[in-house]
């Protein structure tokens, strides 16, 4: 990693689930607001149901307001958020990115946004192969590093193609309910419920999957605490090893 991105801090949000206010929205502004990161990303499920658009937005509206981050909020959508709540989305401050790849040339970070259709499926290699070739043809010299917002971790394969060196996803909420020592009964995935939610690991690319921030189906979490990350980046020796399998570096 480049000296230049030494003690960035990114603060990651996701599967917040809003249906209702609550005091864990507060709670999340007040610990933005103390950690003061660098940088904001998003990365999904910010209602659960048709209906839960309004009350979602007003509480994303809340939470977003009074954040000032120095180099902006990003974000992608999830599977639950439908299209009426993403067209009302586009009020709030966070840059949305649908299948599209932002440079931020003060940080000489390359950023993509894989979008989560619920209508559709994302033809993820077509947009593998377009990013490839937008690569290929730019005049400009690759980016200091190359980071990646998508909901699911199962496109950890994709991101590895990619060359990304980080990929921030969620989805899982950590299983959500877990048997006593952390075992998930279930991450709505088609990964092993051992590659739940932690930090992976494919090819070259990391992957931090985090638990989220709410619940859906059941209304409770159970030795699954909610989850909001702040990561900061250092210089050192990457974790782990090339690997063509996921394998899980950490567990949380």
């Amino acid at each position: 990693m480049p000296a230049s991105l030494e003690g960035l801090r990114i603060a990651h949000l996701t599967d917040l689930h809003i249906e209702r206010p609550r005091q864990r929205h507060q709670r999340i502004i007040k610990e933005l607001a103390l950690c003061r990161p660098d940088l904001i990303f998003f990365t999904g499920d910010y209602m659960s149901y048709s209906g839960d658009e309004q009350v979602a937005m007003t509480q994303m509206e809340q939470i977003t307001r009074g954040l000032r981050p120095p180099h902006g909020i990003y974000g992608v959508f999830g599977n639950h958020d439908t299209l009426e709540f993403r067209t009302m989305a586009k009020n709030l401050p966070v840059k949305w990115l649908v299948n599209e790849s932002h440079v931020m040339p003060e940080l000489g970070i390359e950023l993509l946004g894989l979008d989560m259709d619920r209508g559709h499926l994302t033809d993820v290699t077509r947009l593998v192969c377009d990013w490839h070739a937008k690569s290929a043809t730019s005049s400009s010299e690759r980016p200091l590093l190359r980071l990646m917002l998508a909901h699911m971790h199962t496109f950890l394969p994709a991101a590895g193609d990619l060359g990304v060196d980080i990929m921030f996803c969620g989805h899982t909420h950590g299983g959500q309910c877990r048997l006593p020592g952390g075992f998930a009964l279930r991450n709505s995935s088609d990964l092993p419920l051992s590659l739940t939610s932690g930090i992976f690991r494919h090819q070259n690319t990391l992957a931090a999957v985090s638990r989220g921030l709410g619940e859906v189906n059941l209304p409770f979490r159970l030795f699954c605490p909610p989850h909001l990350p702040v990561y900061t980046l250092r210089r050192g020796i990457g974790l782990g090893e090339h690997t063509y399998e996921v394998r899980r570096l950490r567990k949380w």
